[in-house]
């Protein structure tokens, strides 16, 4: 069996006990996930989570995303051993700075091909921890999101001129 590596981030950007998540109207059947993407070569996974999080959103990181914890799974797909790598980063957000949903268009998905629409809207934590999809499942343990929080005490630069 021959083996394979996968690294990616995924970035919980958030409002309070609100989390940024999108879906893709042109896959119903994808559940609801947050930004996030492959780590590309020679990139580090910091530089790879603010890179994810502007191409998936269109907006601009307000502040660089905070490095949390990193996970490491194997599985076996068609004979080939894969082995995970992810990476998950905070990123406080004021919602008045984000619409309320939107649609935004990645237009260089990593395997190639036509641009992606994602769908951005914003779920309470505790109903994304029952929704988000399958890279979700990857977290350390259930009470990650609740870690995953925006408080005055972690607050960017930016929230001192609100």
């Amino acid at each position: 069996m021959t083996g394979h590596f996968i690294e990616k981030v995924l970035v919980y950007a958030a409002d309070r006990d609100r989390l940024l998540v999108f879906d893709e109207p042109d896959f119903p059947h994808i559940l609801p996930q947050v930004p996030g993407g492959t780590v590309e070569h020679g990139e580090s996974p910091s530089a790879a989570a603010w890179r994810e999080f502007e191409e998936e959103t269109g907006l601009a990181c307000p502040s660089p995303p905070r490095f949390m914890t990193s996970v490491d799974y194997r599985d076996a797909r068609d004979g080939v051993s894969i082995h995970h790598k992810r990476h998950f980063f905070h990123l406080p957000l004021l919602h008045t700075l984000c619409s309320q949903s939107w649609i935004h268009s990645e237009t260089t998905p990593h395997g190639g091909g036509a641009p992606v629409r994602f769908s951005f809207f914003w779920l309470a934590r505790d109903e994304a921890s029952q929704r988000l999809g399958y890279e979700h499942m990857a977290l350390p343990c259930p009470c990650f999101l609740r870690s995953v929080r925006f408080s005055l005490s972690q607050a960017p630069d930016y929230v001192s001129h609100w």
